[in-house]
């Protein structure tokens, strides 16, 4: 079989090769790459799909401050999927250098990056 990675989490995740095998002996897949908002899929515990659509955002972002934030959720996206496949050290580092990107600016603005990068969906 040529499974690439599983994470359990809400759900058991599994990414492979497209194969018959699998479809035959797991079933159908509960969804695939639908196109959904970020924070369905962040809290819906699909932490791939949401790190992928932050990534999108991120790489067209001209403020850096928004640039910023958008890293921060890209790391929380990552600690996540990190911590989901039980990898509990690597996702304590990635929280905490998302953490320190947070810290960086200016709390006043939170709300309104948080406000403006839903609505941009």
């Amino acid at each position: 079989m040529n499974v690439i990675d599983v994470r359990i989490c809400k759900y058991v995740e599994i990414d492979f090769y497209e194969d018959e095998r699998i479809i035959s002996i797991l079933g159908k897949p509960l969804f695939t790459s639908e196109k959904l908002p970020f924070e369905k899929l962040f809290f819906n515990g699909r932490f791939w799909e949401s790190h992928e659509i932050l990534e999108e955002k991120w790489r067209v972002e001209k403020d850096e401050k928004k640039k910023k934030y958008l890293q921060a959720l890209i790391l929380i996206s990552a600690s996540m999927i990190k911590y989901c496949k039980g990898q509990k050290e690597i996702s304590d580092s990635l929280l905490d250098r998302a953490l320190s990107l947070i810290s960086e600016l200016p709390e006043e603005l939170l709300p309104f990056f948080y406000i403006s990068f839903c609505l941009d969906t």
